[in-house]
């Protein structure tokens, strides 16, 4: 009799105690990461919000306004939002179109996009930090053709009925473990796209392990590298643990095989610090100045 009561009460003390870790753990769930910091106390302003994420910034927002106070990146200023325009706009302009923005980071170039007169922008991001950055830039720029959402774009690509006029991915497919998903979901959503990427080369590019992938009939060879800083604040890479990088024949052939094939270099790079870059342009053939579907 006596075992069994001192069992009874040890099943009703390990009971209490899980009941409190889930009570403990719903109440953490709840709480503010802020603490009781977030409630601000000074005059409203949008400097206020950016100071949300000081630090953490990689643009330099004193391009914007002197008083904001950001990182080191000049990209409020960045010229590829117009290149886009000049090679696959109208007149130097987007006047009209819809764009599909992939990993906009801090809304840099969505701004300009939208300066430059795209009529709707959808800007998808899957970091969850740069996207709120996003939405504190969206308002304090006045921005009022651009949305954004937070999420894996490969899957929106995969999955939409919807086509755009053009996608602009800029500094985006080296950081994909599966570049060729996303060229085949580019293709799939639009007729013009705007690349801006580093590729590989073995003379400049190395600790990178080879693998040989096949999909829809096309060859090619990954050079892929784990990510060992995505914890960082500074961390701005893709959503997966690695990235595979391409050989830039390989990525225009790409394009190619997935029926994008007319293609326009507008800039290269074999110095650049990070490794060899490439900005080019890729249109279905008969594509220039018709309108998405």
């Amino acid at each position: 009799m006596a075992s069994i009561i001192r069992n009874a009460a040890l099943l009703a003390l390990r009971s209490f105690y899980v009941s409190r870790a889930r009570v403990q753990n719903m109440l953490a769930h709840r709480r503010s990461p802020f603490g009781a910091a977030k409630f601000e106390q000074r005059s409203p302003s949008h400097a206020n919000a950016i100071e949300i994420f000081a630090g953490r910034w990689a643009t330099d927002l004193s391009q914007l306004d002197p008083t904001w106070q950001g990182g080191g990146a000049m990209l409020a200023a960045d010229n590829r939002p117009l290149l886009a325009a000049q090679y696959l706009g109208k007149e130097n302009r987007l006047d009209g179109m819809s764009v599909l923005e992939l990993g906009p980071l801090e809304a840099m170039h969505t701004h300009r996009l939208e300066q430059l007169g795209a009529a709707r922008i959808l800007a998808i991001e899957s970091n969850v930090e740069a996207y709120l950055k996003c939405l504190i830039v969206k308002e304090a720029l006045r921005m009022t053709h651009s949305s954004f959402m937070l999420g894996d774009f490969n899957l929106y690509l995969q999955d939409t009925p919807e086509r755009f006029d053009l996608v602009f991915a800029c500094g985006v497919l080296y950081h994909m473990e599966d570049p060729l998903r996303l060229i085949r979901g580019i293709a799939r959503a639009t007729d013009k796209c705007f690349i801006w990427t580093h590729y590989f080369d073995e003379r400049l590019t190395k600790g990178r392990t080879p693998l040989t992938v096949a999909a829809d009939g096309f060859s090619t060879t990954y050079y892929r590298a784990p990510y060992l800083d995505r914890a960082q604040p500074g961390f701005w890479g893709g959503n997966k643990p690695s990235a595979s990088w391409m050989k830039r024949k390989d990525i225009l052939a790409a394009f190619r095989h997935y029926g994008m094939d007319e293609i326009d270099i507008i800039d290269e790079d074999e110095a650049a610090p990070h490794g060899a870059t490439i900005c080019f342009v890729a249109t279905r053939s008969g594509a220039a100045g018709q309108p998405a579907a």
